[in-house]
């Protein structure tokens, strides 16, 4: 739903409609979508957490429950803000939701102690499903006509929201140090800085190796939680994509900055 790039968004201006009214029917089909996902996704937290051996598998409900509380009143907020430029909701979204009760579930396993040991494989799946659905939601977008800036929004956030979880599994399961906590905050830390710097509000042009960084980013992580993969080779996994990522940003930031001393 949207053109990936390393944390910083690229949105087609042809989608950049007016905001509108939201449409009833999309509120009505956003709502229904998060009614059906949130109890699964909290009921799958729990028995993936029970399964783990976590003492208090309510914690890892729990924290699923809060982060799709908090991942939905965003999404509703935004549509009811007129977002969202379209009369149907769509599959690219549905997916896209879908994906980020993958994250929600990901994100409660963080509380079990051992997860990735314990639930190994399984766990790895997950991850993997998830990120899979991150190229559907993108196709079936362009097929159906209902590309948006809305969807594009919702499919980055989710994205960070991704990496940010599955650092924390990687450091969880002694993969890596908390620094590798780190690649989660660059988008953040990026969009707090442009707050100061007017360079970094430059839109950034397309580019097919941000999206080429974005995937492989995400690919490498889910990788990085195999079984298979030890220290001392995860952490050095872990070292190089943080600092590739990194590079990736300083790039575009360079470029923006450059403009912005043409342009003055």
């Amino acid at each position: 739903m949207c053109t990936k790039m390393t944390g910083m968004t690229h949105i087609p201006t042809q989608t950049k409609l007016a905001p509108s009214s939201p449409s009833r029917a999309v509120m009505v089909q956003a709502l229904g979508t998060l009614a059906v996902l949130g109890p699964m996704a909290i009921w799958l937290s729990y028995n993936l957490a029970e399964f783990g051996g976590a003492p208090m598998p309510r914690d890892a409900a729990v924290a699923t429950a809060l982060m799709l509380a908090l991942g939905g009143a965003a999404m509703v907020a935004a549509l009811w803000r007129g977002a969202y430029p379209h009369d149907r909701l769509g599959w690219c979204n549905v997916v896209t939701a879908t994906r980020g009760a993958g994250i929600c579930i990901l994100a409660g396993l963080v509380f079990v102690p051992n997860a990735l040991g314990t639930l190994g494989w399984a766990l790895v799946g997950l991850a993997a499903l998830t990120l899979a659905l991150d190229g559907l939601d993108g196709w079936l977008a362009r097929r159906s006509g209902l590309r948006s800036e809305f969807g594009a929004r919702f499919d980055v956030e989710s994205d960070v929201a991704f990496a940010t979880v599955l650092a924390l599994l990687a450091w969880q399961a002694d993969k890596a140090g908390l620094w590798f906590v780190a690649l989660g905050v660059l988008r953040p830390a990026y969009l707090g800085a442009s707050l100061f710097w007017a360079a970094l509000r430059i839109p950034l042009p397309d580019a097919y190796w941000r999206k080429c960084m974005a995937a492989m980013q995400m690919i490498v992580q889910v990788a990085l939680l195999a079984p298979i993969v030890v220290p001392p080779l995860s952490t050095g996994i872990a070292g190089v994509l943080l600092s590739v990522m990194i590079l990736s940003f300083a790039v575009d930031i360079r470029w923006q900055f450059q403009q912005h001393g043409r342009v003055q």
